[in-house]
């Protein structure tokens, strides 16, 4: 009776893992988790604490020619709040072909635009609780911000594939449902320059469950801040208008 009980549960065992491997190849193959942390050198940004503020770092694996191409349904919609005079969240990074909302929640008026690199546009005046979207039909870094508000600013980053994430203040980050399969990494950050990003590009291969890429550092130092013009290129005047509501 013992072996009988054994060998029942032994088919039945294996009638499940064959019915996990069905489903696995009907979706199209397992799916694995990136994960890492980005650590900053000579910060510019610190936290309240103290700490080092490792946010804001766009993460992303593209494909590489040749290898699996990663298909699914239109990206979902994004979005970027006016909030207390600022854009929230700072940096988003988004699938080519996504439609970002920015709907103003102050009680005056935002003028957003982006003449910088990116997708370039402008919404024009516009009230709280209304709403512009704008959609991003092309890779590339845009630099967003107020034509009322100079200390306003946001970056969008597009990119061609659906597999990103930011990183968080203690510099994790971690990227979710990746088939198998070969990918560039790519990074970037509004504090580190070019040279140093391209020279980050590293190829991953992503073939098991847990794919653990350990620490990337990021360098500060060349860093310098610029002030930004107003959308007609001009600088902004020392007392900007409210342009509240009436």
């Amino acid at each position: 009776m013992r072996f009988l009980l054994s060998s029942a549960f032994l088919a039945l065992m294996l009638s499940t893992a064959l019915l996990r491997s069905t489903c696995i190849l009907a979706a199209g193959g397992p799916t694995n988790l990136v994960k890492g942390r980005i650590e900053m050198l000579n910060s510019k940004a610190r936290l309240r604490g103290g700490g080092v503020d490792a946010s804001g770092v766009a993460v992303w694996l593209s494909p590489l020619k040749g290898g699996l191409k990663s298909e699914g349904a239109s990206p979902p919609r994004g979005r970027i709040e006016q909030r207390d005079k600022r854009f929230v969240p700072h940096v988003l990074v988004i699938q080519v072909g996504t439609e970002i909302d920015f709907p103003n929640q102050d009680p005056f008026f935002h003028n957003v635009f982006s003449v910088y690199d990116g997708k370039t546009f402008d919404l024009g005046l516009y009230a709280n609780g209304e709403s512009r979207p704008v959609r991003f039909d092309r890779p590339g870094i845009s630099y967003l911000f107020c034509n009322i508000h100079p200390q306003m600013s946001a970056v969008i980053v597009a990119v061609n594939t659906p597999h990103f994430t930011v990183s968080s203040l203690d510099g994790m980050y971690s990227i979710n449902n990746v088939p198998a399969g070969n990918y560039e990494l790519r990074l970037w950050h509004e504090r580190s320059d070019e040279k140093q990003l391209e020279a980050l590009r590293r190829l991953v291969s992503v073939d098991s469950t847990v794919t653990d890429l350990g620490v990337i550092r990021l360098d500060e130092a060349a860093y310098i801040p610029k002030v930004h013009m107003n959308k007609h290129g001009d600088e902004y005047p020392v007392e900007s208008p409210a342009y509240r509501r009436p």
